[in-house]
């Protein structure tokens, strides 16, 4: 089911630091989950014990996430970039990607 895919200025900012081979991959994932409305691993992940909240994972040169989470009416919104340095996720990262969701109603 197609589905429109909506980059927050966060996300999109991040994505413009990122080198072009990463931009590229980002790109293919994001064509992924507007076509078929999901993307399965090993390009994204659950994020545990958060509701409504996956990452996008772009593993080249660097290793980046985007936080994304599922809206009404067939949207999903990208919600911020990082890169990823521990095998956790960084507290203030998911911290931020909690607050931009609440911040637009999710």
């Amino acid at each position: 089911m197609k589905k429109t895919v909506i980059q927050l200025t966060h996300a999109l900012e991040f994505a413009y630091q990122m080198s072009d081979l990463s931009q590229k991959k980002y790109a293919a994932i994001r064509k992924i989950l507007e076509e078929q409305g999901y993307v399965n691993a090993p390009l994204a992940e659950k994020i545990e014990g958060q509701k409504n909240l996956f990452a996008i994972r772009i593993m080249t040169d660097g290793n980046e996430r985007f936080f994304y989470c599922y809206a009404i009416a067939d949207i999903i919104y990208v919600l911020c970039g990082y890169e990823k340095k521990t095998r956790t996720i960084p507290l203030s990262e998911l911290a931020r990607a909690l607050a931009i969701k609440k911040e637009i109603g999710l």
